[in-house]
């Protein structure tokens, strides 16, 4: 089923909101009646409304920012708490994690949503590092995550990639395909060209498996989350 045309950074404002009617509740129609996994301070855990596999998630800073490279030192320390979390609550549930970010900027290209947005999903991060080097970019390899600022403070886009030991950057000023992101796990998965396009294909079995396989999480982090000493 192909999801409606729509502005899907107006959507996921829409989530974050509770405000109208989303794409995700004119698609889904109750069932389930939220893809919100958890809410912590500052963040929310989404299941991606077109998901390409079971697990497909999205972590998301409630305040608008052009992508994590802009988050304040405060923002990422909060992230670290969460991740250190998430990380073995997802691994355990879905085999492997990898993080994988379009980071925005104000100049073109970009990425379709602009509201800043990591992809959390069950595979393998060395093999797509592997195969967007394949596609010709570069990689930048990065202390931690909070060097993504250097893309941020001189407003270039990036890809990110992160298999929870390596942090691996690459410029995206190139534009190589529109979702690419998307198509590079779509290679790794299987899927056939362009069935990972969210706007051509959405699995809701997908979305309601993570549902389900992912119930109980939103208590665990945020009595973590609770328990940290995060500043702020």
């Amino acid at each position: 089923m192909a999801v409606t045309s729509h502005c899907i950074d107006a959507e996921l404002c829409d989530d974050l909101r509770s405000e109208g009617e989303s794409t995700f509740a004119a698609t889904y129609r109750g069932h389930p009646a939220s893809r919100e996994i958890a809410s912590v301070p500052g963040f929310r855990l989404l299941a991606d409304l077109s998901p390409l596999t079971v697990g497909h998630l999205l972590l998301l800073p409630d305040a608008h920012h052009l992508s994590f490279g802009h988050l304040e030192a405060r923002q990422f320390d909060q992230v670290r708490v969460i991740m250190s979390l998430l990380r073995p609550l997802y691994i355990a549930t879905f085999g492997q994690l990898a993080i994988m970010e379009h980071g925005s900027s104000t100049r073109l290209p970009s990425a379709c949503i602009t509201h800043a947005h990591w992809h959390l999903l069950p595979v393998d991060g060395t093999r797509a590092v592997g195969l967007m080097v394949r596609d010709g970019l570069t990689p930048v390899h990065l202390s931690d995550v909070t060097a993504l600022r250097r893309f941020a403070s001189v407003d270039r886009p990036y890809y990110y990639c992160c298999d929870g030991s390596t942090h691996v950057a690459f410029d995206a000023e190139r534009r190589i395909r529109s979702q690419y992101l998307r198509s590079v796990v779509g290679v790794m998965l299987g899927l056939a060209d362009p069935e990972w396009d969210w706007s051509l294909v959405i699995r809701k079995d997908f979305l309601r498996a993570t549902m389900i396989a992912t119930q109980g999480w939103h208590e665990r982090l945020t009595r973590g989350v609770s328990a940290s000493t995060v500043p702020g």
